[in-house]
């Protein structure tokens, strides 16, 4: 009856991530997804069959991301409360990939795809699990299971779109079981992969053996496939049938939407529209996540620029780079393989300062906590943000000089 549980405890309340980890998890290989919902697949099962199992649920970071217990395991302790949005490094630096084709595709800087390349090239991974888009819409993202170093460079860069992500390591797992993979992820899929990684199943087994690389973008929070529909066909004018690539942070720092059409048209959208435009189609899931990174990924990677809304209306101040925190012995390892290989350049930083993505991530992590509403858990047990605060159409409040078309 296990499915049902995570009917009651997650699906219902609108806490799933759509992070996919209950179909790698599922030993029956019963659990799929219809859209961005966890469903059971075939006919012939039902949740009874399901008997006592609770992988689902054990694996699920909807409700419970786990991270205390992952913590521990990891660095032998939980985090302060003056590490509750950071969580626990050894270091962090400024860094930027030194390839200038990584670079120049890159939303902030390619540090994270220096990383991924380098543990293909250094670290004997054979597959890395990043996001790219659906082959057959490829206005959609998808996962994407990358084996060539160069391809990442087209799926590593920034994507704002929820779609089921680690379900994709399954087929990987019963055909390859000895690939050694990386993987990049935002906090949610990090938190499910440590989940399964503490696992006691033939699934957890295999996650601890030949998982050996995670990497995470900071993450203010995703949209639903219709937000990013919504900016190709009223911002960008162009019907969703035709769009034959698409990219979030493409081109002059911090990027545009950029949309490639079927007649070879490039079309772009200016990216602080389209975050005004995201911020209507978000599940309520993300909006109340109290993760901006989840602390518990070998390698954290934040924008560099603490404003990328404000550098997209009024133009960048700095060059384009990322936050680099290493957390652990692996990530330490790949972020020194990557300087060996000349795949990445870095430098000391200063923490201080307004992060845009944070800010917004705080605010409405303090509503959520206000409002009764069903939420899943932080990082600390029974911390609660004590701040004023900002609505977030604030943060993201359209230029004065800009009519809001």
């Amino acid at each position: 009856m296990t499915f049902q549980q995570l009917q009651k405890d997650v699906l219902d309340p609108g806490l799933c991530t759509v992070c996919g980890a209950c179909e790698l998890a599922c030993p029956a290989g019963v659990i799929g997804f219809d859209g961005l919902d966890p469903v059971l697949t075939t006919e012939s099962w039902t949740a009874a069959d399901c008997a006592d199992c609770p992988d689902c649920l054990d694996v699920c970071p909807g409700a419970d991301p786990g991270t205390p217990a992952a913590e521990e395991r990891l660095f032998g302790r939980t985090r302060t409360p003056r590490e509750r949005w950071i969580g626990v490094f050894s270091e962090v630096v400024a860094g930027h990939a030194l390839d200038p084709v990584v670079y120049e595709t890159s939303a902030s800087g390619g540090s994270l795809t220096a990383l991924l390349q380098t543990a293909m090239h250094r670290l004997e991974v054979t597959a890395v699990l990043s996001m790219g888009r659906d082959e057959k819409e490829p206005w959609r993202a998808a996962p994407a299971l990358v084996r060539d170093p160069d391809d990442l460079v087209e799926t590593s860069q920034s994507t704002y779109q929820l779609a089921p992500y680690l379900g994709a390591l399954r087929p990987l797992m019963i055909e390859e079981p000895d690939a050694r993979v990386a993987m990049s992820g935002v906090a949610c899929h990090i938190q499910a992969m440590r989940k399964l990684q503490a696992m006691d199943t033939e699934v957890g087994r295999w996650a601890r053996e030949h998982v050996v690389l995670l990497v995470e973008p900071a993450c203010s929070s995703s949209t639903r496939p219709e937000g990013t529909a919504a900016v190709i066909r009223e911002r960008a004018g162009v019907p969703l049938d035709s769009v034959v690539r698409l990219r979030y942070r493409d081109g002059a720092y911090p990027g545009d939407i950029a949309i490639r059409t079927d007649d070879g048209a490039d079309h772009r959208v200016e990216f602080w529209r389209a975050v005004r435009d995201f911020a209507g189609n978000k599940t309520h899931r993300c909006l109340s996540c109290g993760d901006w990174m989840s602390g518990l990924a070998d390698v954290s990677v934040s924008d560099g620029d603490p404003n990328i809304f404000a550098a997209s209306v009024t133009g960048a101040e700095q060059p384009k780079h990322g936050r680099v925190f290493i957390r652990t012995r692996a990530g330490a390892e790949a972020v020194a393989a990557a300087r060996e290989h000349g795949l990445l350049a870095d430098e000391p930083v200063d923490l201080a300062g307004l992060n845009l993505g944070l800010e917004r991530k705080r605010n409405r992590r303090a509503s959520y906590e206000r409002s009764g509403e069903p939420v899943p858990l932080g990082p600390i047990p029974g911390y609660q943000e004590e701040l004023e605060i900002v609505p977030d159409e604030k943060w993201i409040a359209a230029p004065a000089q800009e009519e809001d078309r």
